[in-house]
């Protein structure tokens, strides 16, 4: 019998990706990790250090930006800034996929997100100069009804429509939470 985890990674390997070019942008990847708790499955997150320079303070994937000396592939840069950022050890991640390219606005970054699956519980390390806290969500908040919003936010004086996940006191926004809005999607066509 073929297990969710074989069947998302045959969705994930079958779709066309959405590929970004990357000329002119700062090239990373993410890890996406997902872990099956007692109550279901659940996506962990990060909240980004308050002093690092590049989106400090908000809730990230564990994952940063491509060393061609060290990274052999980006999936190689997900799992080597997960070890370096979490604590989570190449070897316990069951990889299962890509999901689609992601750029950012202002720092002109493409991100490519992989998913995958992380043993549960796992004693998290995060690394203080890159991470103030580890967190998970269960997958069922994030598909409740009520659990993604759209405001008009302000941006240099321009109203912006921002979707965004509201989750026990972190905002779950741009690149992440289309990174996550791209992973429920696909989740869904698994069923």
């Amino acid at each position: 019998m073929v297990d969710r985890w074989e069947r998302f990674a045959s969705v994930l390997d079958a779709r066309t990706r959405r590929q970004l070019p990357q000329a002119d942008a700062t090239v990373a990847a993410v890890l996406v990790p997902l872990q099956l708790t007692h109550d279901g499955i659940h996506l962990v997150y990060t909240r980004r250090a308050a002093a690092l320079p590049n989106h400090a303070g908000q809730v990230a994937f564990p994952g940063g930006v491509r060393n061609p000396t060290r990274d052999a592939s980006l999936v190689e840069t997900a799992l080597r800034e997960a070890e370096e950022e979490i604590g989570i050890a190449r070897g316990d991640v069951r990889l299962l996929g890509a999901l689609d390219d992601i750029s950012t606005v202002s720092s002109r970054f493409v991100i490519t997100p992989y998913v995958g699956l992380v043993p549960h519980p796992y004693a998290w390390v995060p690394c203080p100069r890159e991470v103030d806290t580890v967190f998970s969500v269960a997958l069922d908040r994030l598909l409740a009804p009520d659990a993604e919003r759209r405001e008009l936010w302000d941006f240099d004086g321009q109203s912006v429509p921002i979707d965004f996940f509201p989750i026990d006191g972190h905002v779950i926004w741009g690149a992440t939470h289309r990174i996550t809005r791209n992973l429920l999607d696909v989740l869904g066509e698994v069923g």
